[in-house]
């Protein structure tokens, strides 16, 4: 959790610096003597808590915590524990009376984090749920619905109205066109190399302008589709010259 010190006090800023440092669970982005300089830094960059001291020049600790996002979290440090009450009133995760104690600093980190867990689980649950993405496709073959996952698909032949399906370790006849078929298949796996070919690209072993292999077949690429087809890999990370 990173996290920013504001406090007037030289000396307190640096024994609040050395707690935190001692803390695997903090990353300390900056120290300030007041708010102004504090208040610039939040505007660029992204800071999840703040000690932040009650007492000081100009606008103090209280008022400054009225005036940040809800969910930036904020532990008080003070002198004077009489300020404990206000604390809670612009929901501070904690309030810390000096001199700090270590073990009492790692109380409230503890409960920051915990908190800042909270919000975070709290959010993962108001999304929206995605719908995971299918890995297969159902086909009828041989009287039977096969259960044909994308990734043993090798390539696909297209007869008249049939699709020859080649898996790792069969085959299947499917009554459909190769168009329908493909229309039904994640189109950044499966790319149409013929009129009567498409291939599963993250099987093919090699190719130049005249075939694709997967394996040792070869598999001739269509004239009409060999431009393409070759951007198609490029897109898909191709390196080298």
């Amino acid at each position: 959790m990173n996290c920013i010190i504001i406090d007037d006090e030289p000396l307190a800023r640096e024994k609040i610096r050395m707690l935190a440092a001692q803390d695997v669970s903090l990353q300390v982005l900056g120290c300030f003597s007041g708010t102004a300089g504090a208040a610039d830094f939040l505007e660029l960059n992204p800071v999840e808590l703040i000690f932040l001291d009650v007492q000081m020049p100009g606008c103090n600790g209280l008022d400054f915590a009225r005036q940040l996002p809800h969910n930036l979290l904020v532990i008080f440090t003070t002198a004077h524990a009489t300020y404990a009450l206000n604390s809670y009133d612009v929901n501070a995760v904690d309030y810390l009376v000096k001199p700090i104690h270590p073990a009492r600093f790692t109380q409230a980190v503890k409960k920051a984090v915990d908190y800042a867990d909270m919000q975070r689980y709290r959010h993962q649950q108001q999304q929206p749920q995605t719908t995971a993405r299918p890995d297969h496709v159902f086909v009828r073959a041989d009287r039977r619905l096969h259960r044909v996952l994308f990734s043993e698909c090798l390539y696909i032949e297209g007869v008249r109205d049939y699709c020859i399906m080649h898996l790792a370790n069969r085959k299947l006849m499917v009554a459909i066109n190769l168009k329908a078929l493909l229309e039904q298949l994640p189109q950044d796996i499966f790319v149409r190399i013929s009129k009567s070919v498409v291939i599963n690209f993250r099987h093919v072993t090699s190719l130049n302008n005249q075939d694709v292999y997967i394996g040792d077949k070869a598999l001739a690429i269509g004239h009409a589709y060999r431009e393409q087809l070759l951007p198609f890999f490029a897109d898909n990370q191709v390196t080298g010259r």
